[in-house]
């Protein structure tokens, strides 16, 4: 085997027809690609140097096992090369449309759902313009019945209010969208009939068309309504046959602002669903494949791809595998990404940048180990930033190990499936997801574990490290948190996170959630503030220990349990918990007493800028749904006498913890803090997010050293 390095070079002027050498560099990715595996002897290295500048990327690159010991690298990390997916919309002539003129270019593409326009997502025309319409009625379905009994009772077709559906020039273009429970549906509009007052759906919903804890039908809202056209400065339309405007073939239609002279604009459409593709087998892996300072931009897919089971859930059996879905159960686990990694080892994505994809950015899908995705930055994602789902036996080809995504900038996701989760970590051990900035997303920041109730789980020993999340939900979905756990998962931290600003729909917008059995899980160090529900949030699960943290100005309360159980759920150690007139503890008059919490609580520093007498440190509290599907939170039981009686908190103080800027949420602590006396660790979170280059470490590695030995002097 030779040892000899291949070298490529690429330039976006490049050739061809060209030999990949420095004087005369290949034009592509492709081409380079192959110039590398013409030369190749098998286990040789490789390097795949890129020009700075814009390359057109009209198709994924795969690499095999052949092509394993390649990097892709930034000649200069300055000037870095752009990998576009997209084709720049020309031919701009005016049209009148709605009785508004516009502008008509053709279109590369019959089918498309994200159109961009210097760089930034342009919408669809919506109906109604704001708000939601209300499903008039789903058939079988009581909306007031059975939650948990009916989730899985979808359909194709409902019926819709008089009045509420306006007449559809290309209603087969259209898409309705239904936000409930902790999904999102797009259900692409078959047929209607206006006489029964009926849609279909080639998409049957996942969940039943209801309206999750309000007990009412599901909103929904129509997408991309030509009718609406025109209403709104910057928006988009696709004329998939022309016959809107009187011509032939698929056209855009588009509406600047006033005084923006289109031709002045760049307007793009994805042409490409993904840029690269690691396709390695569970007998070849693709290994040590590496892309650094690449920067790969606007992908979509050409088709919708439906949700199709098995989700890996527990209700699989009762779902059919030839039912095609509008969203998966949970999290958009199985939307594509733009970077497809599968049976790849060792391999990574240093820098750059993903944005401007239709789906997830990049995916571990089976057999990935030791990928390590750093400093990338994925902006504006259809889906999240980063999905790893591989098989659930650890001794198999196909699980998931040792991978870290860390310092990155992931912000603006969820804009066309807002279910989807930032970074989605399903059955995988060993992994570590630290020091990244996550933002602007309309679900959770990090989910981790992909297994219900108390079964084996082999998500254990995973890291979720120093992230800063924050401003999640906005209002739309449920059920989300900062950081989401799910299943037992021994040997996991959570750690030194800044989560702030999540807000849910209705119900369960935590900053901390442990779902279903999460169980043996250490959180410390985390400051969690300002969220809709409470600060931390555990559904049931056993032996969680919390320590050290800081939750504050939860909405409804800081900690709460939806299942109490007979076994110590948690122990609740050294904690700082700060409210404004809502307790710390909160359970509801039900299975959720807060006289039934199994939990060990002392040693805690609680304090209340508006105290509730009687009820600074425990409550039950009343959740009712008004008229307009909202559900109101009331506190009904000051619990403090009986939270002592069960010897809870026996040596925890009530003590203003003077920090270093409350208004400011500067939660550190000063000195002469009541938290010195408690022993706690106040937690400093403002190395939280991203690091400097030489400071990216992994969490179990030690920092360099200067030797504090002098040489052995002769």
């Amino acid at each position: 085997m030779s040892t000899d390095r291949i070298e490529v070079y690429v330039a976006p002027d490049g050739s061809p027809f060209a030999d990949g050498s420095h004087g005369y560099p290949a034009n592509d990715l492709e081409h380079a690609l192959a110039l590398v595996r013409r030369r190749r002897e098998p286990g040789q290295r490789a390097v795949i140097w890129m020009a700075g500048g814009e390359y057109r990327h009209l198709a994924p690159v795969s690499f095999t096992a052949a092509d394993s010991f390649t990097s892709v690298v930034a000649a200069d990390a300055a000037n870095p090369p752009v990998l576009r997916g997209s084709e720049r919309i020309t031919g701009w002539r005016p049209v009148s449309i709605n009785g508004v003129s516009a502008f008509a270019a053709p279109s590369p593409r019959t089918a498309a759902r994200r159109l961009y326009v210097d760089g930034v997502a342009a919408d669809r025309p919506r109906y109604p313009r704001e708000g939601f319409l209300r499903v008039e009625e789903q058939e079988g379905l009581d909306p007031a019945g059975s939650f948990v009994g009916t989730l899985f009772d979808g359909a194709a077709t409902f019926r819709f209010a008089e009045g509420d559906i306006p007449e559809l020039a290309q209603e087969r273009s259209v898409e309705i969208v239904v936000p409930h429970y902790w999904v999102q549906e797009r259900m692409p509009i078959e047929s209607i009939d206006r006489a029964a007052r009926t849609i279909t759906s080639s998409l049957r919903s996942i969940f039943a068309l209801r309206d999750d804890a309000a007990k009412l039908f599901a909103r929904y809202s129509l997408d991309n309504v030509a009718e609406s056209f025109g209403e709104v400065a910057g928006e988009w339309y696709l004329d998939a046959t022309g016959e809107l405007i009187g011509a032939s073939g698929p056209h855009v239609l588009y509406l600047p602002e006033s005084g923006v002279d289109i031709a002045d604009l760049d307007v793009r459409m994805p042409v490409v669903d993904a840029f690269v593709t690691l396709d390695g087998t569970a007998a070849a892996p693709v290994r040590e494949v590496r892309f650094e300072g690449i920067r790969f931009e606007d992908a979509d897919f050409d088709a919708v791809p439906p949700a199709v089971p098995p989700f890996g859930v527990r209700e699989d059996p009762q779902l059919p595998p030839s039912e095609r879905y509008a969203a998966d159960v949970q999290a958009a686990s199985t939307v594509p990404a733009a970077l497809r990694f599968e049976f790849a080892r060792s391999c990574a994505v240093i820098g750059g940048g993903v944005e401007r994809v239709g789906g997830y950015g990049v995916s571990l899908g089976p057999g990935t180990r030791g990928a390590l995705l750093s400093g990338v930055a994925f902006r504006d994602l259809g889906a999240g930033a980063v999905r790893s789902g591989g098989g659930i036996d650890a001794s198999a080809a196909d699980y998931n190990r040792a991978n870290e995504v860390s310092d990155c900038v992931i912000e603006r996701g969820g804009q066309v499936y807002p279910n989807a989760v930032a970074v989605l970590f399903q059955h995988g051990s060993h992994n570590v997801i630290a020091h990244n900035e996550i933002s602007d997303f309309l679900y959770s920041g990090i989910s981790v574990g992909w297994m219900w109730d108390y079964l084996h789980s082999p998500s254990e020993g995973n890291r979720i490290e120093s992230n800063h999340i924050h401003h999640l939900g906005q209002g739309l979905l449920n059920d989300m948190g900062g950081v989401y756990l799910l299943g037992i998962a021994p040997g996991t931290v959570v750690r030194g996170n800044h989560i702030h600003d999540v807000e849910c729909a209705n119900y369960g917008g935590w900053g901390i959630y442990l779902d279903e059995g999460s169980s043996h899980v250490v959180i410390e160090q985390n400051v969690v503030h300002d969220v809709s529900s409470q600060a931390y949030h555990q559904h049931y699960g056993r032996e969680v220990i919390i320590r050290d943290n800081v939750w504050a100005f939860g909405r409804n309360g800081q900690v709460s349990i939806t299942r109490p159980e007979d076994h110590v759920s948690f122990t609740f150690h050294r904690n700082i918990v700060v409210g404004e007139g809502m307790p710390a503890f909160v359970g509801y008059p039900d299975h959720r007493d807060i006289r039934n919490f199994g939990i060990d609580s002392d040693l805690n520093l609680f304090w209340d800028l508006a105290p509730l007498e009687g009820a600074s440190r425990a409550a039950n509290a009343a959740r009712e749904t008004g008229t307009d599907g909202r559900v109101g939170f009331e506190i009904i039981e000051r619990l403090d006498d009986e939270w002592a009686r069960l010897g809870h908190d026996r040596h925890s103080l009530a003590a203003d913890p003077l920090f270093e800027d409350l208004a400011a949420r500067d939660l550190r602590v000063r000195a002469g803090s009541p938290a010195e006396e408690l022993g706690i660790r106040v937690p400093d979170v403002r190395g939280a997010g991203p690091r400097p280059d030489a400071a990216r470490l992994h969490p179990l590695a030690a920092a360099t050293r200067a030797d504090p030995f002098l040489p052995t002097q002769g």
